[in-house]
């Protein structure tokens, strides 16, 4: 093997997908970033400042007075070295809890999952900004914990410079902290280990230049620069809060979406089985609800049919449209082929047994319910509106309100259909 162009490959390999993780997730890393700077102008001059401060006096203390300068004080005010033993621990945990979590095999849950840690990072920001409300992170570290770092990290202090200063950076990182902790959910809920480092990464380089610059100002500067921030802080964690939102539904959705369709049997015209198979290589309108319908059906039924019209000739040919009732036990398929027949003729009503549309409604997480009225013969149906659009390999595509602008399912379906031959 020919060792250079082996390391060469190697070389090459990761840049690419460094590259490729600033892409997926250069939202998130960007939102990780702007929480350190945040999170340093108050939270952690707060917390971390006087951990600071104690390292820049243990430096100066080690410079004779005769010999002191003001680089001096602005060098031992950088402490280089323990704000990257900081950034290594933070950058490891978010590598370690980003592959744990993306060890979970199922992607729609994995899904689900990254989605539930930013809205509870999200949360975490919401607490600090609006601490009458109560909000605090779930995770805490106990005191035990806590008086570990503190034994470790003690003997450090009296001289921290150098690995010194680096060793004892890397233990402070494990400081118990609810910021690190929303970070550290940001971060994981990208599933991979090199998104969950840079991360973590870009978070730590965040919190460097408040703790920096409280280094070299000392105290009063840290006190003066926190009042300043106090006021507008609350609000940019809000923002914040708001953005790893926006993050976790664009995460959540997808994961939602994989879910929507599969397999279903059911009964057509002439008592004739109907599967999904039957729709491959069309775009596939779906919609469940039932004929005694009063109005949101209907409804439904003429925005998808005045849809499908405003597509040419050759287009309309590669839709198809399926009405799936929800009340079988009065919807047979003689009454749905009637009843479909004043929409639109490419409006497939189906029927079945209770079970065959309970198996075809829990496929597109449909819900519906029975809603008894005044008489025993009377009664509705309450069920999901959804009008959805499948793929011609049968995945979800989208889906609409029941009062979907025609244009809008056209232009859609158009999308659709213009890959099919």
């Amino acid at each position: 093997m020919d060792s250079p162009s082996f390391f060469a490959d190697a070389l090459a390999l990761g840049a690419a997908h460094c590259v490729a993780v600033v892409e997926d997730h250069g939202g998130l890393l960007i939102s990780l970033l702007i929480t350190g700077l945040l999170g340093s102008a108050t939270h952690c001059i707060g917390m971390c400042g006087p951990l600071v401060l104690a390292q820049a006096g243990a430096v100066l203390e080690g410079i004779p007075a005769a010999e002191m300068r003001e680089w001096h004080r602005v060098r031992s005010g950088l402490l280089l070295p323990y704000h990257l033993g900081r950034a290594t621990t933070y950058a490891g945990l978010g590598a370690v809890a980003a592959g744990v979590f993306g060890l979970v095999p199922d992607g729609r849950t994995a899904g689900m999952i990254g989605a539930a840690l930013l809205v509870l990072a999200a949360i975490g920001f919401v607490g600090y900004a609006l601490p009458r409300l109560g909000l605090k992170l779930p995770l805490s570290a106990s005191p035990a914990w806590s008086g570990l770092v503190e034994r470790v990290a003690k003997p450090l202090f009296a001289r921290p410079v150098g690995f010194r200063g680096y060793l004892l950076g890397v233990a402070l990182g494990f400081i118990p902290c609810g910021l690190v902790y929303a970070a550290l959910a940001a971060s994981a809920s990208s599933r991979d280990p090199l998104a969950g480092f840079a991360g973590m990464l870009a978070f730590a380089l965040g919190t460097m230049p408040a703790l920096i610059g409280l280094g070299i100002a000392g105290g009063w500067a840290a006190a003066h620069w926190r009042r300043i921030t106090g006021k507008l802080l609350p609000f940019l964690f809000l923002a914040n809060a708001a953005f790893l939102l926006f993050l976790a539904y664009g995460l959540g959705k997808p994961a939602f979406d994989a879910g929507i369709g599969g397999r279903f049997e059911l009964a057509g015209p002439q008592q004739r089985v109907v599967t999904d198979a039957d729709f491959r290589g069309k775009a596939l309108i779906v919609y469940f609800g039932y004929t005694f319908c009063p109005d949101i059906c209907p409804t439904s039924l003429i925005q998808i049919a005045d849809g499908i019209d405003l597509l040419p000739e050759a287009e309309r040919a590669k839709v198809a449209a399926v009405f799936v009732t929800v009340d079988p036990d009065r919807d047979t398929p003689e009454t749905l082929a009637e009843y479909t027949s004043h929409f639109h003729p490419q409006i497939l009503g189906l029927s079945g047994s209770a079970q065959q549309i309970a198996d075809a409604a829990r496929a597109y997480h449909v819900f519906y319910s029975r809603v008894e009225g005044q008489g025993a013969a009377e009664y509705l149906m309450d069920h999901t509106t959804l009008i959805y659009l499948m793929g011609p390999d049968g995945r979800f595509v989208r889906s609409f309100p029941h009062d979907v602008d025609p244009a809008v399912l056209a232009e859609a379906l158009a999308r659709v259909t213009k890959d099919i031959p």
